[in-house]
């Protein structure tokens, strides 16, 4: 008998991760070009993001938060004018960017 893929984890019905609401400036970045952006929700493997800008599912970019750094990530999903972005960083990496943040985010227990 043939095995089951895994499910991916772009879709919004198969999270790994608690999410947590936050409202964030941030920058996006997709190749040469940079925007502002808001982060509406972040969790250890993504984030809901809004942009002005159309991107395709799967764009390679880079979401730059204030005082924190960049994360490497990729457009998981697209609705309107909000993004699901996967980050292409192990959880570590994410714990150790908000580490002073983590209790407050509820991100700690994960």
């Amino acid at each position: 008998m043939a095995q089951e893929k895994p499910e991916t984890q772009t879709g919004l019905d198969n999270r790994r991760h608690r999410r947590r609401s936050v409202l964030w400036p941030a920058k996006l970045t997709v190749g040469k070009h940079s925007v502002s952006c808001q982060i509406w929700n972040l969790s250890l493997g993504g984030a809901r993001v809004r942009v002005d800008l159309p991107l395709k599912e799967g764009s390679e970019i880079t979401l730059t938060v204030s005082d924190r750094g960049d994360i490497p990530a990729h457009v998981a999903w697209t609705h309107e004018s909000s993004l699901g972005v996967a980050f292409d960083v192990p959880e570590d990496h994410i714990r150790k960017m908000f580490s002073d943040r983590l209790h407050v985010l509820g991100l700690d227990e994960e």
